[in-house]
């Protein structure tokens, strides 16, 4: 049989030197082998071929791939070379198959499945606990690979089975490993499942109200003030940043950096058999968000303490040990990681990102992403869904009764978290604040701050005033 090389000589003796129909001799040269035990000489290996040439008609239009194409800049047929490497690299192939779920998913179903903007994000966790490990997981699955992790904890030997990013070798001083930081453990994890993962881990310990003595542990001034700084970084260099940690006081920092950077904040949970999972309205919340002009739909949402009429303080200081530890169904944090992930995937496909408005009531529970949905409106900047479906502002969910509600709370004007005034504090002076916010031994401080106080007082009196009202009308009728 005639390799190519042959077929390609017999194309241009035919095509260029007009020589079809005649018969000609090819020789086949074959020298001497180079090998010492070769005894074939040249006569006995070449051989001579009488080949018929094929007519100029045999070959038609055929001519244009007989492995040769016009180079589209030298304009002349050239040799064309295709690039087999990466075919044979596992690290691409790797790659590859890791984001090929994603490809039929915008492909099959959700076209505007925007995959190269989720490949993108710059993702800090807070937290490298249960949800930290399971969030970080089903992010992997859509395919985010740019992780900064923090916590300040170790692996212990009751971490493994919960927490899905760890093995016991991370928590064995007999593997000369001894009890591994979770971050950095975390984040090299992360990139032994993946190929192409960025992963970094930092031991922080996130300043809290009311911890004074945990946020001096090392000892002086300056250490606060790295780690606020260091955590401060952290935030403005993040697209997304999920808020993990275990206590409501050591939620607050993070919480005013978000909003003091506009950055998407999404907030989880976890309880006995209870979950939350929120995102935290964009901006600051300032007066204007309690005029009543505004629309409910275009209030800024609420974060996490704007249901509180309380500041945050050291809620630890009272609890034995076994009440310091976060007790949970151990398919909770499952269910809530998953929750959250999606939630961020749905808020990153809408116009507005984090400042999207609240999915409203009447939601289509029957939403399907393959159908434009609000093709009635004319700016959809303002709807509520994206292309993968509604986005709540808080899920809340219950393994008792099997059930979930998305509540939506606005913005809180004297909230302790991203109020106008904590956020002004902050971007004054972030370190003084939350040396002064660390120090103060009850929640006063902030209350004060932010207006809460006077907001409670003026409750108080209105209460009052009710009441007395309601006494006089009992008073009138002989009751």
């Amino acid at each position: 049989m005639m390799g190519w090389p042959l077929r390609n000589l017999l194309a241009h003796l035919s095509l260029r030197l007009h020589l079809g129909g005649k018969t000609v001799s090819i020789l086949s040269f074959r020298p001497r082998g180079k090998h010492p035990t070769t005894t074939a000489t040249p006569s006995a290996s070449s051989f001579t071929l009488l080949v018929l040439i094929p007519p100029s008609q045999h070959y038609g239009d055929a001519t244009r791939v007989v492995g040769w194409e016009n180079h589209p800049k030298r304009l002349k047929p050239m040799p064309r070379w295709v690039n087999l490497q990466p075919l044979l690299d596992e690290t691409h192939l790797a790659i590859q198959a890791a984001d090929l779920n994603l490809k039929l998913m915008k492909w099959r179903m959700i076209p505007s499945l925007n995959v190269e903007l989720l490949q993108s994000q710059r993702v800090l966790l807070l937290g490298a606990g249960t949800l930290g490990c399971n969030i970080a997981r089903v992010l992997l699955g859509w395919g985010i690979r740019k992780f900064k992790i923090v916590d300040y904890g170790t692996v212990s030997y009751s971490n493994p089975v919960r927490q899905s990013l760890f093995t016991l070798d991370d928590c064995n001083a007999s593997k000369g490993n001894g009890n591994r930081s979770k971050a950095i453990a975390a984040a090299e994890a992360l990139t032994q499942i993946a190929a192409n993962v960025e992963a970094e881990g930092f031991v922080l310990s996130i300043p809290m109200p009311g911890h004074a003595s945990e946020n001096s542990s090392n000892n002086n001034k300056d250490s606060l003030k790295h780690t606020v700084e260091t955590l401060d970084r952290l935030v403005q260099e993040a697209d997304v940043v999920f808020l993990l940690t275990d206590t409501r006081e050591s939620r607050w920092l993070p919480t005013v950096m978000c909003a003091a950077h506009d950055k998407l904040m999404i907030n989880a949970a976890l309880g006995l058999d209870s979950w939350l999972v929120m995102r935290h309205g964009g901006g600051v919340c300032n007066d204007a968000a309690a005029d009543t002009s505004n629309t409910v739909k275009k209030q800024r949402l609420g974060c996490y303490f704007c249901n509180d009429v309380v500041a945050p303080e050291n809620s630890m200081k009272n609890r034995t040990l076994d009440q310091q530890c976060t007790v949970t169904r151990p398919g909770l944090a499952p269910i809530a990681s998953s929750m959250a992930v999606e939630l961020m995937v749905s808020l990153l496909h809408h116009p507005r990102r984090h400042h999207a408005p609240a999915s409203s009531a009447g939601s289509n529970a029957n939403y399907s992403p393959d159908i434009k949905q609000n093709s009635n409106q004319d700016d959809t900047t303002d709807t509520d869904d994206s292309p993968l479906g509604v986005m709540p502002h808080q899920i809340r969910g219950s393994l008792v009764s099997y059930q979930m509600m998305t509540p939506t709370v606005p913005a809180f004007e004297f909230c302790t978290g991203c109020s106008s005034r904590v956020v002004n504090a902050f971007h004054e002076d972030k370190v003084a604040l939350m040396r002064r916010v660390s120090q103060a031994t009850d929640s006063q401080f902030l209350e004060e701050l932010t207006g809460l106080t006077e907001f409670r007082e003026q409750a108080e009196s209105k209460l009052e005033l009710r009441t007395h009202d309601l006494d006089d009308d009992e008073e009138e009728w002989g009751m």
